[in-house]
């Protein structure tokens, strides 16, 4: 269900641990699966955040087409409601069966933390249901109309995520609105 998310924004680092389908690594995965009996199969795994630490042992977090696994726990991806990050530390808040729980994401250092809470947040906006209800109220448009729409969506989000930049004092404040009125105009 979110495997395309993966595909497209989950990098192939193997320096700081992060691996995607179809290059992970399999030896370490085949023994991680062997200890951890939650997952069925290596071929559900489509990304997989794995290291270890000098005082900490090892460490993985293993992402499925639908849930997210770690140590000491695991989440359903659609009942994503919030990811907090603390360096290197993640919390993602969900919502199960109508009550918020908190799950404790350990990563390698802070970057690989902002890169799997980016990808954590893409996984929150994703919604299939919606995405049905969508493509049955655009089938009867033409391509021209469909990429519009798309290419409207694309620079929205763009646009959200130089917010996010300016927040975080990466850009200035002129920057942010140049930036957004050169995308702006290309609508």
């Amino acid at each position: 269900m979110y495997a395309d998310i993966f595909k497209e924004k989950f990098p192939q680092d193997e320096k700081n641990g992060l691996f995607k389908f179809p290059q992970l690594p399999a030896v370490r995965l085949g023994r991680l699966l062997a200890r951890d009996t939650r997952i069925s199969s290596p071929n559900d795994v489509v990304a997989l955040h794995m290291y270890s630490g000098t005082f900490s042992g090892s460490n993985t977090i293993i992402f499925t087409t639908d849930k997210c696994f770690y140590p000491s726990g695991s989440f359903e991806l659609e009942d994503i409601q919030k990811v907090d990050q603390s360096k290197s530390k993640l919390t993602v808040i969900t919502n199960q069966q109508n009550q918020f729980v908190s799950h404790p994401l350990s990563t390698k250092n802070e970057q690989v933390a902002k890169t799997i809470k980016r990808i954590l947040e893409s996984l929150k906006r994703k919604d299939p249901v919606a995405e049905k209800l969508v493509k049955k109220t655009y089938e009867n448009y033409s391509h021209t109309e469909l990429d519009w729409l798309n290419l409207r969506d694309e620079i929205m989000a763009t646009i959200d995520m130089l917010f996010e930049r300016y927040n975080d004092g990466k850009l200035t404040l002129l920057e942010y609105e140049s930036k957004k009125e050169e995308l702006m105009s290309r609508l």
